[in-house]
């Protein structure tokens, strides 16, 4: 094969192209041989299978210039054609960068200067760029133990290691996370958590689980015993997991949870600051080895508002950790290097009521979610879990409304569920002009907090100020203020006409500004990503062919060989991310209720071009898809192309959701009407999420060169919903 490159180049030389001679000066040729290194990994059939990318960037600026999906067909044996200069040959095996079972990652790098009039070649080796992880479990570990798996991870995701499992694990470097799940004859469950600190690409951890012989000190027994064999890169872990003659395991650190009521699910129901003589107290012990770590993972809307919510390490607390703990009733008894009981103090919690607060004063039932984690000297773990409940003492609460245009969503809660109902009238109205609204019992719902009930009111101004309040029986909540939403203003999406746009340097944006850390900035696209080898946007203004103005123009087109769909979305480009992919923030904040998405379209239907999914073949008829979601999310949602992650229009998170798609060429711009359905209309939304793309399939690179989407004068309605 060497001697046929050499002739092959030979001939090259000898007999340029008239191409190649009109570019004598400024050009030169590269022929790249990647190659596979395959040591560590037994099964190298399976990958030699798979294809190798091949991406050449430019060593000053990191563009590509070059991208071959699969190198070995794509250029065939056919020399590639560069501007003189210095390039970063970069040659991998498809991944997701996840960690995998037996899904090894290869990647190897080489840098070629071009130079004029002449023939390069990048002999480009990959080599594995994981760490490989095998897990084995010993005869006397099975013997002792009736339940037995490992969780190794680490930035790249967690695998686990099921009692027969016997494939490899494949992580990125880094440290790796090491947690040992055992239950023993007795039915005692616990862990035993480890780390390796600088686990290398091309290192084989070979991890074994065994039991070892009475440890002459309790220190002994609980760390690893590594070998390293530096000439095949295998790393020998042997943990023996510290047990004793005299009960073989049992000896692992107990929680005991002392509360004079709480329930099989570990959940204590108190009414705020009522608790009387109900106590709650979690103690802890270690009877033969000591405690290394005492910790705590608080959780709730309570803990938020008081700075308190996450992980505490109770054996390493200052004065204001304390005081900060202190502060919503959780105390500890001293911690040192020798303490082997502890006791966790969780009176205050139950007798502070946060209700007396204004902040807190119409707020339903505060869950506490509090999770204790203890350790002792030799790794052994353990966690428990428990929910403290604070009850408001009422008999009926106020609770946040949602209003929208032309109506309102009324909540309530109560102890019983009879008599419910709501009051309201216009701010500034007199007693006399309250309307009371009944609730359907079917609008009635039993929860661990109590009964929640809801109203709609409808036919209501918009900008109009509201009063109302919950009742049950003789019982009145307190009032709560509301205003029903307009139409214009915050709800209002910036651009929907699509008559404004931008471009900086190379990419089109279509915003009145390219900043994206402008308020203004609603719009995004794809472009960057396809901008990376040259000016290639595929979502541009149209100026001719128009319904009114300026339209939005999403042509699907090809980069150095990468399907790239024309797209916009509300929401932020990333970065690219991988050979090909990209990380997107979709979504931008907003709080309205539209009920339609309105507008006009062209569509042309090509055939596909590129494919990267099952059911999708080649020349079949690509499709175009729009579609419009509110959110209940707290921040952007992060999608990556390169990993596969995007939204998951089913989630509970979803608050509404309407869609357009097609596969039919359309010529004449045509209206087109999307009904916006809310599956939570009592849920306030807080980011809005618009997608357009003349590929339906193009976060998956599939779909066609020929599909070009055209979109003009959109606007959002809010009349009445569809339900």
């Amino acid at each position: 094969m060497k001697q046929y490159i050499y002739c092959l180049l030979v001939m090259l030389i000898l007999f340029p192209s008239c191409e190649e001679k009109e570019n004598l000066l400024e050009t030169g040729f590269l022929y790249v041989n990647p190659s596979v290194d395959y040591t560590l990994v037994t099964k190298a059939a399976e990958s030699e299978s798979l294809p190798v990318s091949v991406a050449i960037c430019k060593a000053s600026t990191g563009d590509t210039v070059k991208y071959f999906e699969n190198y070995k067909t794509d250029p065939g044996n056919e020399k590639i054609t560069l501007a003189v200069g210095q390039y970063h040959v970069k040659a991998g095996l498809p991944h997701s960068g996840k960690a995998a079972f037996d899904k090894p990652f290869y990647f190897g790098v080489d840098t070629i200067d071009v130079v004029k009039s002449t023939i390069k070649e990048s002999e480009v080796v990959c080599t594995l760029a994981n760490v490989k992880v095998t897990v084995n479990y010993s005869d006397m570990l099975k013997k002792f133990f009736t339940g037995y798996k490992a969780t190794i991870g680490n930035a790249s995701g967690e695998l686990t290691f099921e009692e027969d499992e016997k494939r490899a694990g494949f992580f990125a470097p880094g440290k790796l996370n090491v947690t040992l799940n055992l239950v023993n004859n007795d039915g005692t469950a616990y862990k035993i958590v480890k780390e390796i600190p600088d686990a290398k690409a091309r290192e084989h951890y070979r991890l074994t689980f065994s039991i070892g012989e009475e440890p002459e000190s309790p220190e002994a027994g609980g760390d690893f015993d590594i070998t390293v064999n530096e000439e095949t890169n295998d790393i020998e872990c042997t943990l023996n997991v510290p047990v004793f003659t005299d009960d073989y395991g049992r000896n692992v650190p107990k929680i005991n949870i002392d509360a004079s009521k709480i329930t099989e699910e570990h959940l204590v129901n108190v009414v705020a600051g009522k608790a009387g003589d109900e106590h709650l107290q979690i103690n802890l012990s270690s009877e033969k080895t000591g405690l290394s770590l005492v910790a705590l993972s608080l959780k709730s809307d309570y803990f938020d508002q008081k700075g308190v919510s996450g992980y505490w390490d109770l054996t390493k607390l200052d004065d204001n950790a304390k005081s900060l703990l202190s502060s919503v009733g959780i105390m500890c008894t001293p911690i040192d290097d020798n303490t082997k009981t502890v006791v966790i103090d969780l009176n205050g919690l139950l007798r502070d009521n946060p209700f007396d607060e204004p902040l807190w004063a119409e707020h339903g039932p505060i869950v506490n979610e509090i999770t204790v984690i203890v350790r002792d000297i030799l790794g052994q773990q353990i966690e428990e879990s428990l929910t403290v409940r604070l009850r408001p003492d009422v008999a009926v609460q106020t609770l946040d409304p949602t209003p929208w245009p032309y109506r309102a969503y009324l909540k309530g809660l109560a102890g019983d569920n009879t008599d419910l109902g709501f009051k309201f009238r216009k701010a500034g109205d007199d007693d006399s002009a309250w309307q009371f609204v009944p609730v359907a019992s079917s609008d009635i719902r039993e929860t661990e907090n109590g009964y929640e009930f809801y109203a709609i009111i409808k036919d209501l101004p918009m900008n109009t100020d509201y009063e109302f309040k919950a009742v049950a029986g003789e019982s009145e909540g307190v009032v709560i203020p509301f205003t029903t939403e307009g139409v214009n203003g915050k709800f209002t999406v910036p651009n929907l006409s699509f008559d404004e746009w931008t471009k900086n340097g190379k990419n089109w944006f279509p915003n009145a500004t390219s900043d994206r850390g402008s308020s203004s900035f609603w719009w995004d696209s794809g472009n960057q990503g396809a901008n990376t080898a040259g000016e290639k946007n595929p979502t541009s203004p149209e100026e001719s062919d128009v319904k009114k103005g300026k339209a939005a123009r999403l042509g699907s087109t090809a980069v150095v060989g990468v399907f790239a769909a024309g797209s916009l979305f509300t929401g932020t480009f990333g970065k690219v991310e991988g050979l090909s992919g990209a990380s997107l923030n979709f979504g931008h904040p907003y709080t309205g209720h539209p009920t339609k998405l309105k507008g006009y379209y062209k569509y042309n239907s090509g055939k596909i071009t590129h494919t990267k999914k099952d059911f999708i073949k080649k020349d079949d008829q690509d499709s175009c898809h729009i579609y419009v979601a509110l959110c209940n999310w707290s921040s952007a949602y992060p999608v990556n192309t390169n990993t596969g992650s995007f939204v998951d229009l089913s989630d509970e998170s979803i608050v509404a959701f309407g869609e357009f798609k097609s596969n039919t060429t359309v010529s004449t711009y045509t209206e087109i009407t999307i009904d916006i359905k809310y599956r939570h209309p009592e849920v306030k939304p807080t980011y809005i999420l618009i997608v357009a793309s003349a590929s339906k399939y193009g976060d998956y690179f599939t779909g066609s060169t020929s599909s070009v989407l055209l979109l003009d004068e959109f606007e959002l309605l809010f009349d009445d919903p569809v339900e």
